[in-house]
């Protein structure tokens, strides 16, 4: 079998496939809790899958057994056919490039110490330090954050919330990923913010062919960004399909329930508009 090499998937078939993934917790005084019972996912180049259900429902849990943050007690991971679970050190942090995270709070995910500067340098190992600064600047114009100089020596704590989420765009895209597993992260950003993101990804997903597997309890970003969708109840997903079919004509009682709770103001039934190419 072939490694995983860099960049995006090559046109058609499957990036991610969750095959069997089941995972149990231990909780004090001896009791367990599946988190996910024996699953099935895939999600294939260019596309995006929407992972929604309540709080509890398994979904985070899932994706981090997808990011092999978690190693499952039975089932296969595979990215790009490779089955992830038998990798370990090196081999697996190689594999680990060509997926990527963006969590619901950045800030968590970004050492507080570390400038902008810092953080992207720390994501572009593989570009020669006198060419990174240059690359950093690319990436943040990309991603909103323009113009890039103004922003390479804040912390943190110095940026918006959008602008963190902007910043962890910018971090997930600059090993040119595959895949990136994204867990509720609009969730913090208010609506004009969560436009222009949708709209980022959407123009990045075009041009590099990228991969989107989506966790979020919110339908109405379900409903505008994803082709297909998978709704998760207690461990399981009970309804798989279609965006379009599954959130207008939905088949199971969790699904219809969820689908009637949630407002969709201010969004369409389609994906947003493309807010134009990326820069190179």
């Amino acid at each position: 079998m072939t490694g995983l090499g860099s960049g995006a998937a090559p046109t058609g078939g499957p990036v991610l496939e969750l095959a069997g993934v089941t995972k149990t917790f231990k909780q004090s005084g001896g009791a367990t809790v599946q988190a996910v019972k024996a699953t099935d996912l895939r999600v294939d180049h260019a596309e995006t899958v929407a992972l929604v259900g309540e709080s509890g429902s398994g979904k985070s849990t899932l994706g981090r057994i997808a990011l092999c943050l978690l190693r499952p007690d039975a089932g296969r991971v595979l990215l790009r056919g490779q089955d992830m679970i038998g990798l370990a050190g090196r081999a697996l942090r190689e594999a680990r490039t060509v997926m990527q995270p963006i969590f619901q709070d950045p800030t968590s995910s970004f050492n507080p110490r570390r400038t902008v500067r810092a953080l992207l340098a720390q994501a572009l190992p593989h570009i020669e330090p006198d060419a990174r600064e240059a690359r950093s600047l690319d990436l943040l114009d990309r991603t909103g954050l323009s113009p890039g100089r103004e922003y390479l020596d804040r912390l943190p704590h110095e940026l918006s919330g959008g602008q963190r989420q902007r910043l962890a765009l910018a971090r997930a895209i600059a090993m040119n990923p595959a895949l990136i597993v994204a867990d509720e992260p609009l969730s913090g950003a208010d609506v004009s913010i969560r436009g222009q993101l949708l709209n980022l990804l959407l123009d990045l997903q075009r041009e590099r062919g990228v991969a989107y597997l989506m966790i979020t309890h919110d339908i109405s970003i379900a409903r505008a960004f994803a082709d297909r969708v998978a709704v998760m109840a207690r461990g399981e997903i009970v309804e798989h399909g279609p965006a379009r079919d599954v959130l207008a004509n939905p088949q199971h009682p969790y699904t219809r329930r969820l689908v009637a709770a949630v407002p969709t103001i201010g969004v369409g039934d389609g994906r947003p508009r493309s807010s134009g190419p990326l820069r190179s």
